[in-house]
């Protein structure tokens, strides 16, 4: 049977050792509830929260900076699911911070990820809504949702590309290009010398145009030169002196000199003329005795090279006057 002191003693241990769990949880709970928290809401509309729990982790840049308090769906817009969350006091959330789910490992158990604003925007006061941005996985599904959709619509044309009918029109114009192919390079085969012959003409065209460029090069050049010289300086003032001297000159007086001097040239090629008819007859007794020696001369070259001998003994005349009288 217990003792009155043994029950004096156990209940002394109770009262102690509630008052130590009583000081225990005070210690522990007393400053959780007297910290000052920062709470935000975060909208998600036509977005699945899977494996967003209350109690999860918020993180901000990678640091944890607080945890999901709350998850409720939004009695004005049922579409819209708000995320309460509870961040660390002081946490430098900006308006232009973003919100988005992030995976927590392979476990399918997903985060609150903040984005950063700019040092440039205002702060977002407490009970305020973060912008939400679609995560990486809901950019991933979506891209994957609109890619299956082009896919489905590229299998749906192919199937009614391959359909009967068509395949008839592809076999048909697969006929008719190899037809054509065939016709062209028999065309091809038939006029290859006159293709040979145009590609060389056209190689020979193209020499001659490259020397005809580096020609006109090379004048356009030595036209510069000519340009840039002192002679063509000189030549163009000496234009310049000569415009300006007939600019002063006596127009009138000199059209009258110029006049004369031609009615002197005129009477001079007159009277050329004329003494030319006069001295025509004598020119022509002249060329007569030219013509003469020169046949002449040529008698006696025929002669000495028939026999030279006549040089030394000379020639007997035929039927000399002598012998004549002799007779």
């Amino acid at each position: 049977m217990i003792s009155k002191s043994q029950k004096i003693r156990l209940g002394v241990f109770v009262v102690i050792a509630c008052l130590v769990l009583l000081a225990v949880v005070g210690v522990i709970l007393v400053p959780k509830l007297l910290e000052h928290r920062d709470i935000y809401y975060i909208g998600f509309r036509d977005t699945s929260v899977t494996g967003l729990l209350e109690g999860g982790t918020v993180k901000y840049q990678g640091l944890t900076v607080g945890f999901i308090s709350k998850i409720t769906i939004d009695p004005q817009d049922i579409r819209r699911v708000i995320v309460e969350i509870s961040l660390d006091q002081g946490t430098p959330i900006r308006e232009d911070t973003q919100a988005e789910m992030a995976l927590l490992g392979i476990t399918g158990i997903k985060l609150i990820e903040l984005r950063s604003g700019s040092n440039e925007a205002k702060p977002l006061p407490p009970r305020s809504f973060i912008s939400a941005t679609a995560s990486i996985t809901d950019r991933l599904t979506n891209s994957a949702e609109a890619i299956a959709g082009k896919a489905q619509t590229v299998m749906d044309n192919l199937a009614k590309i391959t359909d009967q009918e068509n395949r008839a029109k592809l076999m048909e114009l697969l006929t008719t290009t190899n037809n054509t192919m065939a016709q062209l390079n028999s065309l091809l085969q038939r006029n290859r010398p006159a293709i040979d012959t145009t590609m060389t003409n056209a190689m020979t065209f193209s020499s001659d145009a490259r020397e005809i460029a580096l020609l006109t090069k090379r004048t356009m050049l030595r036209v510069d030169e000519i340009a840039e010289s002192d002679s063509l300086r000189r030549i163009l003032r000496n234009l310049v002196e000569i415009t300006e001297s007939i600019k002063k000159a006596d127009i009138v007086q000199l059209m009258h000199e110029l006049n004369a001097t031609l009615e002197r040239s005129n009477r001079m090629l007159r009277d050329a003329e004329t003494m030319f008819a006069k001295s025509r007859a004598d020119m022509l007794d002249i060329v007569g005795s030219f013509k003469e020696t020169s046949d002449n001369l040529n008698q006696l070259t025929r002669m000495l090279s028939e026999d030279p001998s006549i040089l030394v003994r000379g020639v007997k005349p035929k039927n000399p006057p002598d012998d004549k009288l002799g007779r």
